[in-house]
């Protein structure tokens, strides 16, 4: 577990709302060194085993790196590790207004969300987080001279530290989601995975290959999309059929009978605190089954929980 080997240099980094590279890209939090490319450990190490999509970008860029530090360090001492670095990578997962909002746009016109279950793909990055695993071909963020690495300048294949953080990191990670569909985000990206299905590396069957970076500054990204929209479609719809949505049904059903069963606990606390005459034992007890059903709904709908919430603080 990484995570140990900089706990002490992220508990000593100063609490801010944005960090600088001068905060972050620093010998306490390097990964490892080739010449002019860097790599910078980060709070990225959550794997979601009950994903069922897989979106893989090329590696994480600054943006994301300082969201997830942002977030880890502000919480490094109210949550355990395995929700911190859950809602680190979940805060920073394709951070950025504009390249969420159009990965969400692709999404939603290939009907994923359909496929899922779900109303739009912008549900992943919030209430239905536990459909969506996001990661790198290059997990850590990776930099040349301080900037954003591309992908293409140095070749991804032509590094031997870019190699073994694939066969160290990547494989595992993707052989631990073998029934997830992958979206891989630009051409490089596809390329490295044609690249492990030819060397019989991974297993995941259906793999959107060629789906088009989301970034505002790629000019190639709409006709791209275009040209293999009714592909990609294609490919969801087999999938299907191969059963690799299935148990996304089944657990909306079991989580609708939850909240119904939830809603009806609610309704009971309100005729309880019609009926009761015991100000004091009133409060207490309402008060502790209404923080056990906020607890209790915050992964069906966080729009009720927040009510509740504030029936608490508005006591």
């Amino acid at each position: 577990m990484l995570f140990k080997n900089y706990e002490n240099s992220l508990r000593s980094l100063a609490l801010k709302n944005t960090y600088k590279k001068g905060d972050l890209l620093t010998d306490e939090f390097l990964y490892d060194r080739n010449g002019k490319v860097e790599v910078y450990w980060a709070p990225f190490d959550f794997i979601n085993k009950q994903a069922k999509v897989i979106i893989l970008g090329i590696t994480p860029g600054f943006t994301q790196m300082q969201l997830a530090f942002q977030y880890a360090r502000s919480h490094l001492d109210t949550q355990e590790y395995d929700e911190l670095m859950c809602n680190a990578k979940k805060q920073a997962s394709f951070g950025g207004t504009t390249m969420r909002k159009n990965l969400i746009d692709m999404l939603d016109g290939i009907e994923l969300n359909t496929f899922l279950g779900i109303s739009s793909c912008e549900q992943l990055f919030n209430e239905k987080s536990t459909l969506l695993h996001t990661t790198s071909v290059l997990r850590y963020p990776v930099f040349i001279d301080s900037e954003n690495y591309s992908g293409s300048n140095p070749k991804i294949f032509s590094q031997d530290l870019f190699l073994k953080m694939i066969e160290d990191l990547l494989i595992p990670e993707l052989n631990e989601l073998k029934d997830a569909v992958i979206v891989p985000t630009g051409k490089v990206v596809s390329d490295v995975l044609r690249f492990l299905v030819e060397e019989g590396k991974i297993e995941n069957e259906t793999i959107l290959f060629d789906f088009p970076h989301p970034s505002g500054a790629n000019g190639h990204r709409k006709p791209q999309y275009e040209s293999n929209k009714l592909i990609f479609m294609e490919q969801l719809a087999q999938a299907a059929n191969m059963g690799k949505f299935e148990e996304t049904t089944k657990q909306q059903s079991i989580a609708e009978d939850q909240m119904t069963e939830l809603i009806k606990q609610l309704k009971v606390i309100g005729d309880e605190l019609k009926r009761s005459n015991d100000l004091k034992e009133r409060d207490l007890f309402n008060k502790n089954r209404l923080t056990y059903l906020a607890d209790e709904i915050q992964p069906y709908d966080h729009r009720i929980a927040l009510v509740i919430d504030h029936l608490l603080n508005n006591e």
